[in-house]
């Protein structure tokens, strides 16, 4: 590992799973890309890598979203409160890698788990966007948040909504699923500081 990347502060080691995941999910991803392609596998696998390279780019190149997210967006004045560290892994592995999985296994004929992994890509999405264009410049995560999960996200959804085997109904209570989620962690963070 170059010298410049063992010095980067990650605020824990999971960051390094998913940036050492990222290349390789891809390439995966790829070279899978034609059986991706049948019955709109894609919505439901590529969430996975996707989110592995938009954590590389929140925590570790460049990195800094622990900080950024407690300092300008939950107005802690704390690098690490109210997302700790274990909280970001649980966030982060536990919602998002468990998620991304699980949707994708679950395949098009359980389609909550992928409308809500869908949704929460394009809350995501709206939360680096927002602040993009409130403070005016980059914060991390925004490249491929904006960029990637976005319209994964809502293009994820369309492919589901016209599938005649996909239940709409488990769609749109995916959907409400993951804006209740994204909502709610935002919430529960702005709660978690006025409690100090």
């Amino acid at each position: 590992m170059p010298p410049a990347l063992r010095k980067r502060e990650t605020h824990g080691q999971w960051p390094w799973v998913a940036a050492t995941a990222a290349a390789p999910s891809a390439a995966v991803a790829y070279a899978a890309r034609d059986w991706l392609k049948q019955d709109g596998r894609w919505a439901l696998w590529l969430p996975l890598p996707v989110l592995f390279c938009h954590q590389t780019e929140e925590w570790v190149v460049p990195g800094g979203f622990l900080p950024w997210f407690n300092r300008e967006v939950t107005h802690s004045g704390q690098d690490e409160f109210p997302i700790t560290r274990e909280l970001g892994l649980v966030i982060n592995v536990g919602l998002g890698w468990v998620l991304c999985a699980a949707a994708g296994a679950a395949g098009r004929r359980r389609p909550f788990l992928p409308a809500m992994s869908l949704a929460l890509f394009i809350g995501n999405a709206g939360l680096h966007g927002g602040q993009l264009v409130k403070a005016r410049r980059y914060n991390p995560g925004a490249g491929t948040g904006v960029l990637v999960m976005l319209p994964l996200g809502v293009l994820g959804l369309i492919r589901l909504l016209r599938d005649p085997e996909v239940e709409k109904r488990r769609v749109v209570a995916g959907v409400a699923a993951g804006i209740a989620a994204s909502a709610a962690l935002l919430v529960v963070m702005r709660f978690r500081v006025s409690r100090g």
